[in-house]
């Protein structure tokens, strides 16, 4: 069972923890930024621009705006989570608007809708001029935690 709040709470940059309780290589490797603050349905985050995940043209490569809407969505969806869920995302859509070549990206993700089995989520990137930059729908397939994990071969023929 998890407990989602201090899963949320570990994820602020002045998290009462050491390091988050949950992260990936991904997470760590593309510096996706930490929360700046959270409430249920909603996540709040900004990333200062960094020119290793630009474009030939010097400006935020799209599929980072995936990679970051594709994480504070799911972020999002777990503030409504129960302690025996995850989730997984079944699909994503991102939408670029303005490019950004440096400054301050603003994320916000707010769920949309939850079911039993799945949770919509839209995150929104704006500059600190408030103009968006880019947006992004995404849902979220509901599972159980219990039935998400994989027992190593060996463990399985015991």
């Amino acid at each position: 069972m998890t407990d989602w709040k201090q899963v949320l709470d570990s994820l602020l940059e002045e998290s009462p923890y050491e390091k988050p309780l949950i992260t990936s290589p991904a997470f760590e490797t593309l510096g996706l930024p930490m929360l700046k603050q959270w409430e249920p349905g909603r996540v709040y985050a900004e990333w200062s621009f960094d020119k290793r995940m630009a474009n030939s043209r010097g400006e935020v490569y799209g599929g980072f705006y995936a990679a970051l809407a594709d994480t504070l969505s799911a972020i999002a969806a777990m503030t409504l989570l129960k302690p025996d869920e995850i989730v997984k995302t079944s699909d994503l859509r991102v939408s670029f608007f303005r490019p950004m070549k440096q400054g301050v990206v603003q994320g916000e993700a707010s769920v949309i809708n939850r079911s039993r089995s799945s949770v919509h989520v839209e995150v929104v990137f704006n500059n600190t001029e408030d103009k968006l930059l880019a947006k992004a729908s995404a849902t979220h397939q509901i599972v159980k935690a219990d039935a998400h994990r994989n027992s190593p071969p060996e463990a399985e023929e015991q």
